[in-house]
């Protein structure tokens, strides 16, 4: 199974419910690897490259017809052939063009999540630092910079790309450090509680790689960009978008559009000084990538793989067991995960009382990524442990209710677990243990807490990133039974 510690986790509590659970969390986790869609999008027949199939091409900042694929090219005509990229899941995509092309593919280089196992063979990768980037973070975006620099007319370069990269591949403008791009994402992420889009108006405009800049660089070569996407498939391009600019409530020019969210914040004075410069200055060497700037250009862009994925194949698994399966929301998102985890606890004591919209036993699936804006709490945790922990305070005492959550990338937050999992005994538990569990979430702690009663879920890092799946299990309890 994809969750290491299972036997652990459906040890005590509600052995039974915990099972079914921990059962659809580990089918939905095995759907969300991007790995078989690639070798499936890319393969090499009679000398010819074949890249993508009908239905996988998607609209992006320069619109990719569906009707262009598969796309086709003459091995014997083609140069070099480069893979680039960084993101959660930008090793285990590199990992399948490698494994399609072999001794094809010239140079690569991408950059990873620190703590994934080595997968790549001809492919270099970089294990760098999420969510603050690191050096490593900055050289592997310098050395992918490079190589995308070489190519020409008539190579190649497959740009594999998933969530994280914004960390994974933070290359600083000039003027700028790391240091200031860590203090930025620091106090605006983590201490404010900024939503990642807002968090992104601000970073993207500090560095020379992110927010779709990677275009800029391969010159008159083919782009095919390979994407593990955070939002399903059916939310249109253009409303992401257009959510992130109501996000911010601004239509500005996206250096204005930084400053703004940073002023919002309180936090315009605070930044370090060469940021508030940078942005003042406005330099447009360094702005966001044009249309006008690609007119012209070879870029393919094929989503490889969604939330969805994993949503569907929860959804199917708990069917398989005999439990009435529902996804309530794809994309739940820049919401605090503790009122999430109060109303998620709602919906499941309801459906335990009054076995409506759903006949238990039931589960409610949802994806997305909360947020939690830690302030000056000193805990440790992340948005999938704290909301399980959350709802456990209104389901205690329930003997048919389990709630779980965890991350698809396989680490919560700044902590080696993907998530969490509790029951309506885990507050007796917690009192049995000394444990104040009010007070531990106030201190945004959970990751301590869940470790201690052993409820914390461990996968290890998974090479990939289609945001987080949580579950709302109600099971037949012996007095509805009856």
């Amino acid at each position: 199974m994809i969750i290491k510690n299972v036997d652990a986790l459906a040890s005590h509590g509600n052995v039974d419910g915990r099972k079914v659970v921990l059962d659809i969390l580990d089918a939905g986790l095995k759907a969300s690897d991007p790995y078989e869609n690639t070798r499936r999008l890319v393969r090499v027949q009679g000398g010819k490259l074949i890249v993508g199939e009908k239905g996988f091409a998607r609209r992006a900042v320069v619109d990719t017809p569906p009707d262009s694929m598969p796309l086709i090219f003459d091995l014997s005509k083609v140069g070099s052939i480069y893979v680039v990229g960084g993101g959660k899941a930008a090793q285990r995509m590199a990992h399948g063009i490698e494994d399609a092309l072999g001794d094809s593919i010239t140079e690569g280089q991408v950059n990873a999540k620190k703590g994934e196992p080595l997968l790549c063979k001809r492919i270099h990768v970089t294990f760098a630092g999420h969510p603050l980037p690191d050096e490593d973070s900055v050289a592997g975006a310098r050395r992918i910079v490079e190589i995308m620099q070489k190519a020409k007319k008539g190579d190649i370069v497959f740009y594999v790309l998933s969530g994280g990269a914004s960390a994974l591949t933070t290359l600083p403008a000039p003027g700028l450090t790391l240091k200031d791009v860590q203090d930025v994402i620091r106090m605006l992420y983590f201490e404010r509680g900024a939503s990642m889009p807002e968090t992104n108006a601000v970073r993207g405009m500090l560095v020379m790689l992110g927010q779709d800049r990677h275009p800029r660089y391969p010159g008159d070569a083919t782009m095919i960009e390979f994407l593990t996407e955070e939002i399903p498939r059916e939310i249109p391009y253009e409303r992401i978008h257009a959510r992130r600019a109501s996000s911010t409530e601004t239509s500005a020019p996206p250096y204005r559009r930084a400053v703004e969210v940073l002023k919002r914040y309180e936090l315009w004075d605070k930044v370090p000084q060469p940021v508030r410069t940078h942005l003042e200055r406005a330099d447009p060497r360094y702005d966001l990538v044009t249309p006008e700037e690609l007119r012209g250009k070879a870029r393919y862009f094929i989503r490889v793989i969604g939330p969805e994925y994993m949503l569907e194949g929860a959804q199917k698994r708990a069917e398989e067991l005999g439990v009435n399966a529902n996804v309530l929301i794809k994309s739940l998102n820049d919401i605090e995960a503790q009122p999430v985890g109060e109303l998620m606890s709602c919906i499941a004591l309801s459906l335990e009382t009054y076995c409506r919209p759903f006949e238990p036993p039931c589960a409610v699936l949802f994806g997305g990524e909360t947020t939690v804006a830690v302030g000056n709490a000193t805990g440790r945790g992340g948005r999938n442990q704290e909301f399980a922990l959350s709802t456990a305070l209104r389901i205690a005492g329930s003997k048919s209710i389990v709630v779980a959550s965890v991350d698809s990338d396989g680490t919560d937050g700044p902590t080696d677990a993907a998530g969490g999992i509790v029951d309506g005994y885990t507050m007796e538990r917690a009192r049995e243990a000394g444990i104040n569990v009010i007070g531990e979430l106030k201190n945004h702690n959970s990751n301590e807490v869940l470790a201690k009663l052993g409820d914390a879920i461990y996968t290890g890092a998974r090479s990939t990133n289609v945001r987080g799946l949580g579950i709302v299990y109600v099971g037949k309890s012996s007095q509805l039974q009856e």
